[in-house]
């Protein structure tokens, strides 16, 4: 208080801040203490202690970032651990390089990925130990089948094994520069058989029949978990590609269990992680207006109800007249006269703003009102007693929509709008029926993501007009309006909505090689294609004939590798080893992020500004940001766009988390080189207290694909 009230005094201010040095040290201690033990929420909360205390504290900055990037990564971690044992290796992996973007120090997520890898390796060409893997040329003429497969194998150390029923039929082929995998092929399908691996370096070769490969081929059992596809659907789309010998449902468990050979239950996993993804998801902002305007106009008198009465006597006195015997009975009712000098003019609007979260082609409701109990049924039963059953009616606003979401994130939203009150009792005495006022409309709007459409016009309009005279009197020309009451009365209710989708998670689609595959013949299912790659090979010929084998014919020739291109003169390439010495690197200096104002104040229920800072984003093509802040103090109301041209640029909060997303796409070079505004954000004071702003580790990505590695600064902000 003393240096806010004497910013002069240079002793006062020193000591303020050595305090908040000393506070910042002791909370990054402590932090420290809790990150070596494991527990990183402990650690956030000291960091967030010691950032309140020194929000331009570096150190402090550090290791709140890391620690939150420990935090996420460890999550996605296990997620990824989650993933492989239930068998989707590619979902797994895709996780463990998150987590590895994230936290690059994440020693336990590099060992998974070096583990996937490595069974990646050892999978590659049914692991056959080989040993040679230089390409031969193949020479056969007329040569006996089984010794054209006991070349191939010695030539690559591999052991081979005929099962009784191979017939020894002449085979012509010529083949240059092939591998053991591609003259395996060529001699397996062209002969009609089929291998079978039996050891680490030996083959079983078998006519390719049924029976065979019945008798030769192993099965395995599968389980695959479904994610978001129901069992029984994935089952169809299985049955309809790949004929599998058995396959059952578990409907409680949502899988699949598969039972055939290693090469069908691997398509079938392919197709599985192409169809099984999750679904696009958006949020649907809402905005319904009914306004309703009433106007009521009472002017002039208001004489009421003449009534005169005669009684007529049934005796009348002959001394006395008829005429004066019914005037001494008859009365005259004269009511008094009212002014009514009345004018009311009603403006009401109701207003909702739901927002509503809802998945690619499921329907969301909305029902903003009440439930009414309307009479339905009496019921007198065998006792004499009388019941009545009641239907309960949705009366006010009903919103009915379903998305379609496309993969430019556009979608066609299928709307219902129903708006309904309960007007005035038609019945009578307890047969009560009341008059329900509605008005619907049903649309198909293709809309962007963001963009906002109006749905308008539902207008209702009333007017009624009462003329109450005195008879005679009130026709008379100029005179006649003193003797005439007006009663005028109209009523307009329109109604207005607006919907503005807007995507949350995008279809997660498989790159083109994850949905395109190799899947054999038309009778043996495979991963790999029939005939492997013969890209150096000169020419192949390939016959089967029959008749005796000619030894000295069919010798086969081994022919050595191409020799390796010479290398280049010494003295070329020491001027370019000199010439690369002339031109060092040049320096690449680090993005930096950070805030308009180290400390923000702002008094409660107010709303400020925050200024998103960058600087050194030079090259940056997407720019995704999120920002930390506390949710009981701060509250998110809106974004733009900074200075910096963007080809898009998206915010938004999610206050359950405490999360500020910013996105921006920036193209053509429009990534700053020095300090440029990047997005400016609104944010409103819920409560007095201490909320601090840091940037999660982000991950930006240059138009060539690589990342960006930028130093992020945080802020406070002090609401009084």
């Amino acid at each position: 208080m003393v240096a806010v009230e004497r910013p002069g005094d240079i002793e006062f201010r020193s000591r303020l801040k050595q305090t908040e040095l000393k506070s910042a040290d002791f909370y990054y201690q402590r932090g420290q203490q809790f990150l070596e033990q494991g527990n990183l929420d402990e650690a956030i909360v000291q960091f967030q202690h010691g950032l309140a205390s020194m929000p331009d504290h570096r150190k402090l900055q550090q290791a709140m970032t890391d620690a939150i990037a420990r935090k996420e990564a460890a999550n996605l971690y296990q997620e990824g651990l989650n993933l492989h044992q239930a068998g989707k290796l590619d979902d797994a992996r895709r996780q463990f390089q998150r987590t590895l973007e994230v936290y690059p120090d994440h020693k336990e997520a590099a060992a998974a990925l070096a583990e996937l890898k490595k069974q990646d390796q050892e999978k590659a060409f049914e692991g056959l130990a080989l040993s040679s893997k230089a390409p031969i040329t193949l020479n056969f003429r007329q040569t006996d089948l089984k010794q054209s497969f006991e070349f191939l194998a010695k030539s690559f150390g591999i052991n081979v094994i005929f099962d009784e029923s191979v017939k020894s039929v002449p085979v012509t082929l010529f083949a240059k520069d092939v591998t053991f995998e591609q003259g395996l092929s060529l001699l397996l399908t062209t002969s009609k058989t089929f291998y079978k691996k039996i050891g680490g370096n030996t083959i079983l070769v078998a006519p390719d029949s049924k029976e065979k490969r019945g008798q030769y081929e192993d099965h395995l059992v599968r389980t695959f978990q479904m994610n978001t596809v129901r069992a029984k659907e994935m089952a169809d789309i299985l049955k309809g590609i790949v004929t599998i010998k058995k396959i059952m449902i578990n409907e409680q468990l949502n899988t699949i269990v598969v039972r055939d050979t290693e090469d069908v239950i691997k398509l079938a996993e392919r197709i599985i992680e192409n169809n099984d993804r999750k679904p696009a998801e958006m949020i649907l902002e809402v905005e319904i207006l009914e306004v309703n305007r009433s106007k009521s106009e009472r002017l002039g008198l208001d004489f009421g109800t003449y009534s005169f009465t005669a009684a007529v006597p049934g005796v009348v006195p002959l001394n006395r007249q008829i005429r004066n015997s019914i005037a001494s009975s008859a009365t005259l009712a004269i009511p008094s006269v009212t002014f009514r000098f009345f004018k009311q003019d009603v403006d009401a609007k109701t207003l909702a703003n739901p927002k509503i979260r809802v998945l690619n082609g499921r329907a969301a409701k909305i029902h903003i009102g009440d439930r009414v109990p309307l009479r339905a049924a009496t019921i007198v039963d065998a006792t004499g007693q009388t019941r009545t059953t009641f239907d309960y009616k949705d009366i006010g606003i009903k919103l009915l929509v379903e998305p379609t979401i496309y993969l430019d994130n556009s979608a066609l939203v299928k709307l219902g709008l129903e708006v309904s009150s309960l007007g005035a009792n038609i019945g009578q005495g307890n047969d009560q029926a009341f008059v329900i006022g509605t008005r619907n409309a049903e649309t198909f709007m293709l809309l962007r993501d963001g963009e906002t459409a109006i749905l308008g016009g539902l207008i209702q309009d009333e007017e009624r007009n009462t003329r109450i005279k005195v008879p005679g009197f009130g026709d008379i020309p100029a005179v006649g309006s003193l003797f005439t009451s007006y009663d005028d009365s109209a009523n307009r209710t329109d109604v207005l909505l607006t919907i503005t989708p807007r995507v949350v998670r995008g279809w997660d689609v498989p790159t083109r090689m994850a949905r395109e595959f190799y899947s054999g013949s038309e009778n043996v299912y495979s991963d790999k294609p029939l005939f492997a790659s013969l890209e150096s090979a000169t020419s192949a010929q390939i016959r089967t004939e029959p008749g005796t084998a000619s030894p000295v014919a069919g010798a086969p020739i081994i022919v050595t590798p191409p020799p390796v291109a010479a290398q280049s003169p010494p003295g070329a390439q020491a001027a370019v080893s000199v010439a690369g010495a002339l031109a060092p690197a040049p320096q690449v200096l680090p993005a930096i992020l950070a805030f308009s104002e180290p400390v923000y104040e702002v008094a409660t229920g107010q709303n400020f500004e925050m200024r998103v800072i960058g600087a050194n984003l030079a090259g940056a093509a997407d720019v995704p940001l999120e920002i930390l802040y506390n949710p009981q103090l701060l509250s998110y109301v809106s974004g733009a766009r900074g200075d910096v041209p963007a080809d898009s640029f998206n915010s938004s909060a999610d206050a359950s988390r405490g999360v500020l997303s910013v996105s921006l796409g920036l193209g053509g070079g429009a990534a700053p080189t020095g300090n440029a505004v990047l997005a400016r954000v609104i944010l409103h004071g819920e409560k007095p207290g201490i909320s601090y702003l840091v940037y999660r580790v982000p991950v930006i990505k240059t138009a060539s694909g690589d990342t960006l590695n930028a130093q992020v600064r945080a802020a406070r902000v002090v609401i009084k």
